[in-house]
């Protein structure tokens, strides 16, 4: 089994010391060493790097086994005589999407529902395949997550039980890789809607022992949820009904002296400034109910460790491209699009379009303009998409959230590759293993038929995924979902 090395050996640690066993490598028979893995060349190819300066013209990527070993011009590479070569003229390379706020297991995709009862570690499984093949690396599911499929202690049947996190970092794995942050905290009733698996916090001891438990189970984020939505209310009191600041200072503090990070889900002015000021070191989704003032710059430039998961794109509104008042989006027609989605729910997600007549504004509204500011201001950002199912079809909304980087921030196509790849990986702390086509890194990238420096919507345009140095069957992928979709238009 390989996994994620060096600074990542924490994630390997904890799901040791929670399942019935575990055995790193594998001995051959008599003491023999195995064969060298194979060596394959890439060769012809526009390398996008992911560093934010290098794109490599009539490149090379040679490949042992699951590890990039040499990357530049094609024919100044040192490549071994026995080595496969890979005729990609005319393509784009890029690393692999790091997608840092995803919201995976609840929906069944085919009946287009979100329920608690869908989280399976089958339907995981389903979603990470979809992730991989819409040409994401990892994906870091921001809650609320059972459990059950990371810790033994709550498995259905202890008996079987295998760490999701483990298995989706194997060479063999046809998803992208499952991150998590766990259940999360939250004041009972206001975190995630689709699942009652959060921590009910009211009082901070609470919140330090849900932190506690995160930490034994090898989560590196502690989320905590602010956000009014009309969650339990205690009798006799006013209003409003949040997670207070003594207990997620109380988070914020157990999680530092841990070594963890926190993700504040805000949305307010106040609230943010009172959760930095606490010690928060990255916020999820925008400010929303008033413009960014002076202050908040100011304070922002004060922790230049501060980072940003904008989570931007309104899906009611279908993305940042312009249209017209009663105009079907164009991009509902998008081939990968209609592979992870049913077309079905395609069309009457269409149909809302035309009557609804919604359509998104140049700048973003106060949300992209706040967003627009901070990042101006110098605010870290890093990328993730929001993914849940329904109108933020999983795999598929990163795509579209790219676009809103550039329409919305002014952000130059090179600058929102960086933000979805080697900046996301450098703030989940995987930079030494993905983010950007490195000698050493996984052998994760994504052919593309098109230029995305030249029009970042051409990132959809994607020909092949390879993970772990292997090429994804996706045919074979599309048509099993398609099948799906298909049934259950049988029985409707």
């Amino acid at each position: 089994m390989r996994v994620l090395k060096t600074r990542n050996l924490w994630l390997l640690s904890a799901a040791c010391a929670l399942s019935a066993a575990c055995s790193v490598g594998s001995a051959q028979p008599g003491g023999q060493t195995s064969a060298a893995p194979a060596t394959t060349v890439y060769e012809g190819e526009r390398i996008i790097v992911g560093d934010g300066t290098t794109t490599i013209e009539n490149g090379a990527i040679v490949v042992q086994g699951n590890r990039i070993t040499a990357v530049g011009k094609a024919g100044e590479v040192q490549v071994p005589a026995t080595a496969t070569h890979v005729d990609l003229k005319g393509k784009t390379v890029m690393p692999t999407i790091i997608d840092l706020h995803s919201h995976l297991g609840y929906e069944n995709t085919p009946k287009n529902d979100e329920d608690e009862s869908n989280f399976t570690r089958e339907n995981l499984i389903d979603h990470l395949e979809r992730f991989a093949y819409t040409g994401h690396a990892l994906t870091h599911s921001l809650g609320n997550d059972n459990p059950e499929v990371f810790d033994v202690r709550y498995a259905q049947d202890p008996s079987k039980f295998s760490d999701l996190r483990v298995d989706s970092q194997q060479d063999s794995f046809n998803g992208a890789r499952y991150y998590t942050i766990g259940r999360g905290l939250a004041w009972e009733g206001t975190a995630n809607p689709r699942s009652s698996a959060p921590y009910p916090i009211f009082k901070p001891l609470q919140a330090t022992l849900a932190v506690r438990e995160l930490h034994a189970q090898g989560i590196k984020f502690a989320k905590l949820w602010l956000e009014d939505r009309g969650g339990y209310q205690v009798p006799g009191q006013k209003g409003p009904f949040v997670l207070t600041q003594d207990a997620y200072t109380a988070a914020i503090k157990e999680a530092h002296r841990l070594g963890m990070k926190t993700i504040g889900h805000v949305k307010t002015l106040a609230d943010t400034k009172a959760m930095i000021k606490a010690g928060l070191d990255i916020q999820t989704h925008p400010i929303q109910d008033v413009p960014v003032d002076a202050e908040m710059i100011a304070l922002v430039k004060s922790h230049p460790d501060f980072w940003l998961i904008p989570v931007m794109t309104p899906a009611g509104q279908g993305g940042s491209a312009p249209r017209q008042p009663g105009e079907r989006p164009k991009w509902l027609d998008d081939p990968l699009l209609r592979a992870v989605k049913c077309d079905a729910d395609l069309d009457r997600w269409g149909e809302s379009f035309v009557k609804n007549k919604r359509v998104p504004t140049p700048t973003g509204n106060m949300t992209g303009e706040n967003i627009t500011a901070l990042y101006k201001a110098g605010v870290h950002i890093a990328f993730g998409s929001h993914d849940a199912g329904g109108t933020r079809p999983l795999g598929w909304g990163s795509h579209m959230e790219l676009e809103a980087f550039v329409n919305w921030t002014g952000m130059k196509p090179y600058q929102a590759i960086v933000a979805a790849t080697s900046d996301s990986a450098k703030l989940l702390g995987v930079d030494d293993v993905l983010g950007s086509i490195a000698v050493g890194k996984s052998a994760d990238f994504i052919v593309l038929n098109a230029n995305p420096l030249d029009d970042i919507t051409n990132t959809r345009k994607i020909a092949d995924v390879y993970l772990h140095g292997r090429k994804l069957d996706r045919p074979a992928m599309a048509a099993k979902w398609k099948a799906a979709c298909n049934a259950v238009r049988q029985t409707d």
